[in-house]
């Protein structure tokens, strides 16, 4: 289970947060201000989706029971999303038949890492499959919108830069985000406690709730 956790966690927002801010600061110092602004939004758009659904679970238990569905997989979403931008970002100078290898790599370790989601019971088919489909389209959508932009210029501050502001957010811990969710959905909604995954344990623990 532990070297499986280890592919899981690639779509923690702990990694995915930094990587996605790395992505962007690329595209800036490569004077693709455009193409930055647009994953920014994109990505923000997503993220905003799935806190929502897991604000509307844990507040008010809002979900699909025929469908076994309860909120979307944060881990599905930003892999998803995230991961094969990446490859197509730094992979622009090569051919266009490795850039489209990569990314297809991309999607094929995101659907690894959903299917482990599902195997290990941290979400329903369901919740996986809405949440990949919603990473497609952003990665997808962010490409399409891309090659209609002027793309980044390489320069040797490129990558330094982005592993910079990599380290930079990575150390905010963004995981953090999570609980933040619990306190929001619980003020929200006025409830002491917030709505069970499953019968045995709590999503996540409170950490400094919002005070109503």
């Amino acid at each position: 289970m532990t070297q499986w956790k280890l592919i899981i966690d690639i779509g923690h927002t702990a990694v995915m947060l930094p990587v996605a801010a790395a992505i962007a600061a690329w595209l800036i110092a490569g004077g693709a201000w455009k193409r930055a602004l647009c994953w920014c939004l994109l990505f923000a758009a997503g993220l905003s989706l799935v806190s929502l659904s897991k604000i509307a679970f844990l507040g008010w238990d809002a979900g699909i029971p025929l469908l076994g569905f309860k909120a979307l997989s944060g881990h599905t979403l930003c892999a998803t999303a995230v991961i094969p931008v990446l490859f197509f970002v730094t992979m622009q100078d090569r051919q266009i038949s490795s850039r489209a290898r990569g990314v297809f790599f991309g999607f094929c370790v995101c659907v690894g890492l959903g299917v482990l989601l599902v195997h290990f019971k941290f979400h329903t088919a369901s919740e996986v499959i809405a949440s990949f489909t919603l990473g497609v389209l952003i990665s997808l959508g962010y490409m399409r919108i891309a090659t209609a932009l002027p793309a980044p210029r390489m320069h040797r501050w490129t990558v330094p830069l982005s592993l910079l502001v990599f380290v930079l957010v990575f150390s905010v811990k963004p995981s953090l985000i999570n609980h933040r969710l619990v306190g929001v959905a619980l003020h929200l909604s006025g409830r002491d406690r917030p709505y069970q995954w499953d019968t045995k344990k709590l999503v996540c623990k409170v950490r400094n709730p919002v005070n109503r």
